[in-house]
């Protein structure tokens, strides 16, 4: 019951209340081309609990996190971490790495055009940056943790306007993922009927984060009850990439300097 108390916005695979929302993340690292890790110089931006950096720091050459917080653990021996408060890159050279990856950071940084540049400048001429963030149409409310969120034009202009070769595409959930995307649905609707002056869209944000986390968390673990096989049951493997269309649960950005 402790993970109630915790933000939403740093998951990792300690508890099955979690496991949709850790599944869909861990999806993306596993969908990074080998190619653009082997050897390479690899940055991770906002690294979080730092399950990816696990995942993936042991095929490359050389593997730096950033973000505001350490994780917890050992890291693993070819990797580094930095205090880092993004956009900026402080301390961080010109043309240094191969692969930047940028999993759920985007919609958290106030100026994201300033965060766009600096993984521009910090990648090698020919360097990739694979980036994802959830597609706004199939939010079910507010997060108030986030700046804002995509429509996909919004995010197919945002990245051309940085980079001179974009792909962006959807990662999509099977049918035991929308089993369980259904569920939540409704079950948010029923909290969001009690909501009648829509408050959620009307607060300032920092007001709203405590809230949302416990219900948002509260809501999990009661899903975790009602569908015990379903939200325990999910895998990395039940989510996919495909062409962009508007169901897309996130988008999969790859972008070519």
């Amino acid at each position: 019951m402790i993970a109630l108390l915790k933000t939403a916005e740093r998951t990792n695979n300690s508890s099955y209340i979690n496991n949709y929302v850790f599944q869909r993340h861990v999806f993306a690292y596993k969908a990074v081309p080998l190619q653009c890790l082997k050897d390479k110089q690899v940055l991770e931006l906002g690294c979080g609990e730092g399950y990816g950096m696990e995942m993936l720091a042991p095929h490359t050459a050389h593997y730096l996190s950033v973000d505001k917080k350490k994780p917890a653990g050992q890291l693993p021996a070819n990797a580094a971490f930095q205090v880092c408060n993004l956009p900026v890159l402080t301390g961080i050279a010109d043309n240094s790495f191969d692969t930047v990856i940028c999993f759920q950071v985007i919609e958290h940084i106030r100026n994201d055009s300033a965060l766009l540049h600096e993984i521009r400048r910090v990648l090698k001429p020919g360097g990739r940056l694979f980036l994802t963030t959830p597609n706004r149409m199939m939010s079910l409310s507010r997060n108030p943790f986030h700046v804002r969120e995509y429509l996909p034009r919004e995010m197919f202009a945002l990245m051309n306007a940085h980079f001179p070769k974009v792909k962006v595409e959807g990662i999509y959930g099977n049918e035991t993922v929308m089993a369980y995307y259904g569920e939540n649905q409704r079950a948010v609707d029923n909290i969001a009927r009690l909501d009648i002056f829509r408050l959620q869209y009307r607060l300032p944000a920092f007001l709203l984060r405590g809230p949302y986390t416990l219900l948002n968390n509260l809501n999990r673990f009661l899903l975790l009850k009602k569908i015990t096989d379903v939200t325990a049951g999910i895998a990395h493997d039940d989510f996919y990439q495909h062409s962009l269309r508007d169901d897309c649960l996130d988008y999969f950005v790859t972008a070519l300097k």
